[in-house]
């Protein structure tokens, strides 16, 4: 069943489909993703006059000062973060909600002087981030994207298929020819670049669809997160840790997204919110070293000492480490590390890490290369369908002569497509679409089928 041409048929049909719906979708994710690697460096460097000091003396000025100082140059804006760095020569630099608007605002803590501030909601990055995701359209753009990260599964199985070496020749043949003119040329190269990304191509389906709603929110998100209530005495029955990221932007670890967050016991009369300087303290005791102060949300909110591959903080996911504060005490009351996550979990925070390419330049190197020949990938893809199809005909590839080898593909990619809900509503749209064009449109017959 699996050898003969109408088989074979069956399964390029499909690829064909899938590719016509996921194409666009790849190249967006492939350029925004290259934006997002590469802007907090660019950031860095065109701003290296805020990010950096002019001159490091013996002793900054507390926290506490810092944040005085950034509550009077910004009144009537909330204040969200601190972000702690192990670099005594880093300005400091708090996270402020102004309006609509949140900024990085920063401060040298030995001048004791607030020197500026960068717009994060306006950033390159952020829009990047909220395209990559959402496509910009919300929950809706979620699911678009979702489909056609779950069809990017379906196009990696079935291009492997339709790659498989022939009778006589090599897999090393198969993955390394490039040879011919024309069409021939753009086969060659869309299958052989292909073949040499679908298993890390598969990774990035695999990681990118654990941040999405239904596969991801509904199902191994839920299954991973860590139950912080077991060990929180109360926990907020509104608000999550999902809360403490921007919108649009995700800095918590993953795992920890749903979960509600823990709780502070009431104050006895007369007890004051214990001192930023402390919470950097007793952090900096239990290991911290490069990390992010999330500030309490009410009377009962807690201080969030967090460092993760998510965060961009830490680039060893080993180290990964959320830990809540008793706004009042400054008792520990919820510690949660790397080895408490689940295998999953544990997963996503070393996959974070290589997906943004924290591990240096080689990573930096690879990630880029690889978004390139994505791009390389879809483009030989259209280009080879375009020279191939009839003149003035938008057609797909050829329908199998006997149609139970149509079914049979079906049967074939249906098992792997249940696992992701979308995929399924997406092959589902392309049966109904495919069958009105064939039997209900008799004009579009002769240029489709």
């Amino acid at each position: 069943m699996f050898g003969t041409k109408d088989f074979y048929r069956s399964v390029w049909r499909w690829h064909f489909f899938a590719g016509l719906y996921v194409v666009p979708f790849l190249i967006m994710l492939a350029v925004t993703g290259l934006m997002m690697i590469f802007d907090p460096i660019i950031e860095r460097a065109l701003h290296s006059d805020l990010y950096k000091v002019e001159q490091v003396s013996a002793e900054p000025v507390s926290l506490e000062a810092q944040y005085q100082l950034v509550a009077e140059q910004y009144p009537n804006s909330t204040i969200k973060r601190l972000y702690v760095s192990d670099d005594a020569s880093d300005a400091t630099r708090f996270q402020v909600l102004v309006g609509e608007d949140t900024r990085s605002v920063f401060v040298d803590p030995y001048r004791a002087e607030v020197t500026g501030d960068i717009s994060i909601t306006q950033s390159w990055y952020t829009w990047a981030d909220d395209t990559h995701g959402t496509f910009m359209l919300g929950l809706t753009g979620d699911w678009l994207i979702e489909i056609a990260t779950s069809f990017t599964i379906l196009l990696i199985l079935t291009g492997v298929y339709m790659w498989w070496p022939k009778s006589g020749q090599s897999a090393w043949q198969a993955a390394t020819r490039i040879s011919g003119k024309g069409r021939s040329l753009w086969r060659d190269l869309h299958s052989v670049v292909g073949i040499w990304v679908a298993v890390i191509l598969l990774f990035f389906c695999i990681s990118g669809l654990a941040w999405a709603s239904v596969w991801g929110g509904k199902m191994v998100q839920a299954w991973s997160t860590f139950p912080v209530e077991q060990s929180a005495k109360n926990v907020s029955s509104t608000l999550t840790h999902e809360d403490l990221n921007l919108k649009g932007l995700k800095q918590m670890p993953w795992n920890l997204e749903q979960a509600p967050l823990p709780e502070s016991n009431m104050p006895v009369f007369g007890q004051n919110t214990i001192t930023l300087d402390r919470v950097v303290r007793d952090a900096k005791k239990m290991g911290f070293t490069k990390f992010q102060v999330h500030f309490p949300r009410g009377e009962k909110g807690v201080f969030t000492t967090s460092a993760s591959t998510m965060g961009r903080d830490i680039h060893n996911a080993l180290d990964d480490r959320t830990v809540h504060y008793d706004r009042y005490s400054g008792a520990v009351i919820t510690d949660v590390g790397f080895m408490d996550y689940n295998w999953f979990a544990q997963s996503m925070a070393f996959g974070i890490a290589l997906h943004m390419g924290q591990f240096g330049v080689w990573n930096l190197v690879a990630c880029t290369l690889f978004c390139l020949a994505v791009i390389l990938l879809s483009v030989s893809g259209v280009v080879m369908w375009w020279k191939r199809r009839p003149a003035n005909a938008f057609a797909a590839p050829p329908m199998p002569k006997d149609l139970k080898r149509w079914q049979h593909a079906v049967w074939l990619l249906l098992p792997v497509s249940l696992l992701f809900p979308m995929a399924t509503v997406g092959m589902i749209a392309i049966l109904v679409v495919d069958a009105l064009l064939l039997l209900s449109i008799p004009k579009l017959r002769k240029v489709w089928a």
